[in-house]
């Protein structure tokens, strides 16, 4: 049983869970216009919630100055012994703050509470606060640890701003989830922390039952027009607790045309069209890595309150399914939360919270390396022509995405035709400097004022996670995605070897791909299955 043991939330609508709950009963939104984003003057103005102003601790950087903040307060509401070697440090984050390597942030904030165990960043897109959860779920489930801090955060900036404004998904107004006159979303910053433990407490009042990833197998940048991933994600929530007992399932509802509408058509599909929904999108935007910790937190602590929070924005129903959606408060005594995300590289995620206790059992199978094959510094283009060259947008990729795919399809090359299931086969992918390369590239370019709104593409593949899309999309696996940010490929095979026997995938390509600069790189990937022990 995994517990939710404390947690704690900063946002710019208010400090803790009872100020937001407050202000989002009260109607109080911080989506305003901005010129400027943390001293950086924009290009274009934009509806957004920003934190007013961060404050920075010394040696630290504002994204790491957040995380040390809001997780000091969880942790001392907590009985946790956060030193111990058997306490994990899980981040969610899209972007981090740009400023500094993902890792280097993740573990300085560990250090900072004493903390020697290797952190895991998940980077999943928007997803990334709810697969950390799932990861989190897995490495206490397995008792590979006995407590987890999982922290969301993004700091946003002029990189991710220009971002979504050359992707034209800006509303300039304030968002409209779910509704027939969406035009689009608002990005956010917040940050949260869960602190979660497998030792049964009396200060756990909510428990974690289980998680689901799927890729969508359809597009880096565009939802499912069936909602494929968002659907198998829905059932395997329902195999755990029936719908007909959630009281809430916490959507996306970034108020995007399309969005919306892939996940109205995924609640339908999946025979959920009367329980209740609430989307979140339209008190704080889209805070992005901290959107699921965020939106998970203050659904929990509100239904515990017999209350369902209304959905900002919504007047209208504009989904071809209605879904059970208001934005009134609403009242309810379930106790099961699904919380629902999905974001670019096709991923979609979802976590099941319960105040019943199932019992879950623990798959004990073990990993069988099918075949390996490593890539160091070779011509990935010329590979690619002479040994694949049948994918046109191979071109478009960045230096991670062409890495990790050409070494992909050789080690494909390499096993019996068929190998890859579509259901039952996860992507697992793993750097220590994820998207640096194309991230220093893609600053480059906005620095230059008449360029700054370049080409989405662009933008899409400063995510590190796109890799795992690529190679889903392109083989149509609809099985686990997952992206982090670990110190050495050591670590992400001890990763796989926990999480994946609790996954209900069969086999997974898993890689190491480290690009720490344009014209170095290592890949190491491997096709695994699992089998009986």
């Amino acid at each position: 049983m995994i517990q939710l043991v404390s947690d704690h939330i900063i946002t710019p609508l208010g400090i803790g869970v009872d100020a937001n709950i407050q202000a989002i009963l009260e109607g109080k939104s911080m989506l305003k216009w901005h010129e400027k984003v943390h001293g950086q003057t924009l290009v274009e103005p934009l509806i957004a919630s920003f934190f007013d102003k961060i404050e920075i601790r010394k040696n630290y950087s504002p994204f790491e100055s957040l995380c040390i903040e809001c997780a000091e307060v969880a942790i001392r509401k907590s009985n946790i012994k956060v030193d111990s070697d058997k306490c994990i440090f899980i981040f969610s984050t899209t972007k981090g703050n740009i400023w500094n390597s993902l890792w280097e942030s993740a573990s300085k904030v560990a250090r900072y509470f004493d903390n020697q165990v290797s952190p895991i960043v998940v980077s999943t897109a928007c997803t990334s606060g709810v697969s950390a959860q799932v990861v989190a779920y897995r490495l206490l489930n397995a008792h590979q640890y006995d407590s987890a801090i999982v922290i969301g955060c993004d700091v946003q900036s002029e990189f991710v701003v220009s971002g979504f404004q050359s992707f034209k998904a800006l509303s300039k107004k304030t968002c409209k989830p779910y509704d027939a006159n969406r035009d689009g979303l608002n990005i956010g910053e917040a940050v949260a922390t869960m602190v979660l433990t497998n030792k049964n407490t009396t200060s756990g009042t909510w428990n974690l039952l289980g998680g689901s990833v799927h890729n969508d197998a359809n597009h880096i940048s565009g939802p499912s027009r069936t909602g494929e991933g968002s659907l198998r994600c829905l059932q395997d929530m329902q195999t755990i607790v029936d719908s007909k007992d959630w009281a809430c399932l916490s959507v996306h509802g970034t108020g995007t045309l399309y969005n919306d509408e892939m996940e109205s058509i995924a609640i339908h599909r999946a025979g959920c069209d009367d329980v209740p929904v609430s989307a979140l999108k339209g008190y704080y935007g889209h805070a992005m890595g901290a959107a699921g910790l965020l939106e998970t937190i203050l659904t929990l602590h509100s239904v515990e309150q017999g209350i369902l929070l209304p959905t900002k924005g919504y007047e209208t129903q504009g989904t071809s399914y209605a879904v059970n959606i208001s934005h009134e408060k609403r009242t309810t005594d379930k106790n099961s939360v699904v919380k629902l995300l999905s974001g670019f590289g096709g991923v979609n995620a979802a976590v099941l919270w319960s105040k019943k206790n199932v019992n879950t059992s623990m798959n004990n199978s073990k990993i069988s390396i099918e075949s390996e094959l490593t890539l160091e510094n070779e011509d990935v283009v010329s590979l690619y022509r002479t040994k694949i060259g049948n994918y046109p947008k191979f071109f478009k990729m960045d230096k991670l995405s062409k890495v990790g795919f050409v070494a992909s399809e050789l080690l494909k090359k390499q096993l019996p035709e068929n190998s890859f299931d579509s259901e039952k086969t996860a992507v697992i992918f793993a750097s220590k400097s994820g998207s640096l390369v194309n991230d220093i590239a893609y600053q480059a370019t906005i620095e230059n004022k008449e360029n700054y709104f370049p080409s989405p593409a662009i933008f899409v593949y400063t995510l590190p996670n796109i890799v795992t899309g690529e190679v889903a999309i392109y083989h149509k696996l609809f099985g686990e995605s997952l992206c982090c940010i670990l110190p050495d490929e050591e670590a992400l095979d001890n990763l796989v070897e926990v999480i994946l026997p609790q996954s209900n995938m069969t086999s997974a390509i898993v890689g190491w791909v480290e690009c720490p600069d344009k014209d170095n790189f290592v890949a190491r990937v491997k096709f695994v299955k699992l089998i009986n022990r």
